[in-house]
């Protein structure tokens, strides 16, 4: 039994998607038919928060990196409308991917264990894919701690961004919350079965995906594009 809304959700700057956001993005409709999608875009995300979360919206306004919005949003939308909330560089492998949502009112995955350890992290839950029922206690502590984290205004590098908004944020909301019960944790080789250097040769194939076969087993994957961070740029946005 699937309780979490039917709508998958994504984000980007504006409605062109670049070429290779797009192809990925298909592989979620095709896999997931009968499923809403819905492609926000900044103006839409802003108006969204100034409706819904008036007093965050200043907060929101004055993060200094866009991809704190981008990680904000995600966690609100889910709250207000519940669904699916997907990254742009995450491709659909299975139509079985729905299983992983069954019977579950919070479901989000570990990244590899490998990204972990570089940090001294047990594990990593990542914000990339996450699907919830809306008003979910675990997304409403993460909304809550996120609005008023001492550093998501005062960012000094990339771990204050994954700190205040990013996957250390859910990490450590969830290492802290008393019912782990009602979240559902996917591990790696299911939702993200590659590393990011791999998944960097996959995306730009100087690897064919056969040749891990980690992915065989895998209903999703992720590329950790990084748009944020990456120093190189996807050929659209030239």
């Amino acid at each position: 039994m699937i309780r979490i809304p039917k709508i998958i959700h994504q984000t980007w700057k504006d409605e062109k998607l670049p070429n290779a956001f797009q192809l990925l993005s298909e592989t979620w409709r095709e896999m997931l038919p009968d499923w809403e999608y819905r492609l926000w875009t900044d103006e839409m995300n802003r108006e969204f928060v100034r409706t819904y979360y008036p007093d965050f919206l200043e907060k929101y306004d004055a993060y200094p990196k866009n991809i704190q919005r981008a990680d904000a949003i995600r966690y609100l939308l889910l709250q207000t409308y519940g669904g699916l909330y997907v990254d742009l560089d995450f491709e659909c492998l299975e139509p079985e991917f729905i299983t992983l949502l069954e019977d579950a009112d919070f479901v989000a995955g570990k990244e590899p264990y490998a990204h972990s350890s570089r940090y001294g992290m047990d594990y990593i839950i990542c914000n990339a894919l996450m699907a919830s029922v809306p008003n979910h206690p675990f997304l409403k502590d993460i909304c809550d701690i996120m609005m008023n984290h001492p550093h998501g205004w005062n960012v000094r590098n990339k771990i204050d961004v994954l700190d205040s908004t990013g996957p250390f944020l859910v990490t450590n909301v969830y290492n802290n919350y008393s019912q782990k019960e009602n979240v559902k944790l996917v591990e790696p080789e299911y939702l993200y079965p590659i590393q990011l250097g791999e998944a960097r040769l996959i995306f730009e194939d100087r690897i064919p995906k056969e040749m891990v076969h980690r992915i065989n087993v895998a209903y999703a994957l992720h590329y950790f594009w990084g748009t944020w961070w990456n120093t190189k740029t996807l050929k659209d946005e030239k």
